[in-house]
């Protein structure tokens, strides 16, 4: 029975994450985790945290099993079990993390719900955004963009907002247990934070720059696997031209990742006399091989004064590009995923000039993973991401891509231009909030304004360090109970 509570929890857990956002579902999933942890020991808290992880990924990452199977070609069967096998490598960070927490059972009920079992939830995140490439989906944070908490993202981003919010399932739960100094030291860490995100919530760390900037993003919804079939190139940068004529009053036209299917070295010059006799700035994703028969990389082109690129940097494993290729051979043998052998660039890269500010530019994912780009903002006005959400379907992954696109609006306190091939192309405004969004699986135009902004929040300064001292601070107190028997202990009298 506590397995499939466990299950269940692990499920229930993504109601709280975009498209449903019911982020008060994530307190009670975790809030049932926390409780059967409670009292056992290392080796069945070990297999909760696995259960409970293969409930939350296998309902929230699903979405890869529509990548590889319908659009990379791989066979149903053969897709299924790779599918199993990451949600099975993510399920064993929880698995981890409580086989932890199960060496502070002396530590004190109230202390150990409190403090220890949230840090190491947030530590095994943060471990699991980078190992391996990184996958940072369904951090608990994402779950509470739209809550108070949200105005302590621009003070230590993701995991600072997710440590709050599991501190308060586990201070509330150990106040239930018993009242004690140690329970009361527990509830002051989540409730201060919620004050504090509630006080700077009305706080900006960052102020508007220069004119506002008016914006056309073209979503044309072209079928994957007919823009790389060749031949259509023509027709396809034919109807983004025609479309983007239609708005000869924007400052800045903006395409998605990959909207030129051709490298950027075979497109004629009468391309670029056309986009140059425009009056507005463009934007778009294409490849690019400098030189020919070398590497090559997932692009986006600024064309403004001159023309500037930003390489992708952080590619998605198996779809972009293949680690241990040898070793997976006769697997990759049946995938026909186009683009498929991407180069990573190495070098760091500034920000784009784009309708007379700068821009922080990211491509597909990267949105997800702030810290390679946060070097960019402090001299960008806006941000701007280019994706291809057609890989995943009709999934929650465009949706959770949104969510977390916002969150790094919210973070760096600048608006974000989004612009996606088949929907949820946006205009998110300096505190995380859509402005104007466009309709899945349609052609569409997103047209509207941004304001660029200045100022450097304490996330684009300092990155996780604020949410990683509060963290080692929780765990230090965690010790030092265990260590000395402080607060509430069943075996005392």
């Amino acid at each position: 029975m506590n397995y499939l509570l466990a299950l269940g929890a692990g499920v229930l857990s993504v109601g709280a994450f975009a498209p449903f956002r019911w982020w008060w579902l994530l307190l009670v999933a975790m809030g049932i985790l926390f409780l059967l942890w409670e009292k056992a020991d290392r080796g069945r808290a070990f297999r909760l945290g696995l259960v409970f992880g293969l409930g939350q990924f296998g309902a929230g990452v699903y979405w890869v099993y529509v990548s590889i199977q319908s659009f990379g070609g791989m066979p149903p069967v053969l897709a299924g079990v790779c599918v199993f096998g990451l949600v099975f490598v993510l399920a064993l960070f929880p698995a981890i993390s409580g086989w932890l927490q199960a060496w502070f059972g002396g530590a004190g009920q109230a202390v150990r719900l409190g403090f220890i079992i949230p840090v190491l939830w947030i530590l095994s995140e943060w471990t699991r955004g980078w190992i391996f490439s990184g996958l940072p989906w369904l951090s608990a944070g994402y779950a509470f963009l739209d809550t108070p908490l949200a105005g302590l993202s621009p003070v230590g981003g993701v995991y600072l907002v997710g440590l709050i919010a599991l501190a308060t399932v586990g201070a509330v739960l150990g106040m239930i247990r018993q009242l004690s100094p140690a329970a009361f030291l527990a509830v002051l860490v989540p409730f201060s934070g919620w004050v504090a995100g509630w006080v700077l919530d009305g706080h900006a760390w960052s102020a508007p720059q220069g004119d506002r900037i008016e914006v056309a993003v073209i979503q044309n919804n072209v079928p994957l696997l007919e823009k790389w079939e060749e031949g259509n190139r023509d027709a396809i940068i034919s109807e983004y031209l025609a479309r983007s004529f239609e708005h000869l009053d924007k400052d800045l036209v903006v395409w998605p990742e990959g909207a030129v299917p051709d490298y950027l070295e075979n497109l004629p010059p009468e391309f670029w006399s056309v986009l140059l006799g425009h009056p507005a700035d463009f934007a778009f994703g294409t490849l690019h091989q400098p030189p020919p028969g070398t590497a090559y990389y997932n692009t986006l082109v600024a064309v403004s004064d001159g023309i500037r690129l930003y390489n992708k940097q952080h590619l998605v494993p198996y779809g972009e590009y293949f680690p241990m290729q040898d070793l997976l051979h006769p697997i990759l043998k049946y995938l026909t995923i186009p683009m498929a052998d991407f180069s990573p660039w190495q070098s760091p890269q500034e920000p784009l000039p784009m309708a007379g500010h700068l821009a922080a530019a990211s491509i597909c994912y990267e949105d997800a993973f702030p810290h390679e780009w946060r070097h960019q903002v402090p001299e960008a006005g806006f941000l701007i991401n280019v994706s291809e959400d057609m890989w995943f379907g009709d999934t929650l992954a465009p949706h959770q891509r949104l969510q977390m696109a916002r969150f790094r609006a919210r973070e760096a306190e600048r608006p974000m231009i989004r612009s996606s091939n088949n929907g949820l192309s946006s205009l998110i405004n300096w505190r995380g909030r859509i402005t104007e969004v466009a309709p899945q699986f349609e052609k569409a135009v997103v047209t509207g304004s941004v304001q660029p902004r200045t100022g450097t929040t304490p996330f684009v300064r300092y990155g996780d360090l604020p949410a990683m001292i509060l963290a080692a601070l929780m765990l230090l107190a965690g010790l030092l109970s265990r260590l000395f028997s402080l607060g509430y202990n069943p075996r005392s009298p």
